[in-house]
């Protein structure tokens, strides 16, 4: 799937909110990924910066061919109220306005800003 501008802030945004640390196993060092909870085809989502975590390349990979543990996980992470939240949002249909959607990317721009002083 190609990414897009917003795609490539919201990832960087993920990770540096979580201080460039994989949220599982605490590493700062390798390769670290934004690991959508509800994949990206879920557009009502795909931006949401609660709905993603930032992983090292191999927890997400591990996380990717076990979604079951990654729920899991998430639950306990999380919490089973904030994943249910995600599920419904996720699961509901989204129709991207330009506007809406550039209006959108110049947030997650502007928080990224906020941490990169």
């Amino acid at each position: 799937m190609k990414r897009s501008k917003e795609d490539i802030v919201f990832s960087k945004l993920v990770r540096t909110m979580a201080g460039n640390r994989c949220e599982y196993c605490k590493r700062t060092d390798g390769q670290l990924d934004s690991a959508h909870i509800f994949g990206r085809r879920h557009r009502n989502t795909r931006w949401d910066i609660d709905n993603a975590v930032s992983l090292c390349r191999y927890h997400h990979r591990h996380f990717t061919e076990n979604p079951v543990f990654f729920f899991d996980w998430l639950a306990e992470y999380l919490g089973t109220e904030k994943l249910d939240s995600l599920r419904l949002k996720a699961h509901s249909i989204k129709k991207w306005k330009k506007a809406e959607k550039e209006e959108m990317y110049q947030d997650l721009k502007a928080k990224l800003a906020t941490y990169e002083v």
